[in-house]
C-alpha cells in the first residue's frame, strides 16, 4: 500500500499486479479513507492497523504511473490478498 499522486491529490492505493507484464505500469486499486463496510467483490475493509484503515475499492482499478508513488505504508495479509484476488476475478468476470 502506497501514497499516490492523482492529479493534485494524494491518495492511498494498493498495488494488485506488479508482474513482469505490468512492471512499467503496475495495476492499482484505490483506497477510500472512510470505512464503507464489506461488499464482497467491490468493497473490502482495510484493517485499521494498516495506515489507519479505510476501504479497498476494487471497482476503481487502473494502471499506475510509477513516478506518482510516494510513501510505502506496508503490506496486506495473505488472507486479505486472497479476498482481493477473488473479488477482482468476480468483478472482472475472470
Amino acid at each position: 500500500m502506497y501514497d499516490y499522486a492523482l492529479g493534485s491529490r494524494r491518495i492511498r492505493v494498493l498495488v494488485v499486479s506488479a508482474t513482469a507484464y505490468s512492471q512499467t505500469y503496475p495495476v492499482i486499486v484505490l483506497i477510500h479513507d472512510r470505512a464503507d463496510g464489506d461488499v464482497p467483490g467491490i468493497l473490502l475493509p482495510l484493517p485499521a492497523d494498516l495506515a489507519g484503515g479505510g476501504t479497498i475499492d476494487l471497482s476503481r482499478i487502473r494502471f499506475a504511473d510509477p513516478a506518482a508513488f510516494g510513501h510505502r505504508h506496508g503490506r496486506i495479509s495473505a488472507t486479505l490478498a486472497a479476498k482481493i484476488d477473488h473479488g477482482l476475478r468476480r468483478f472482472l468476470g475472470l
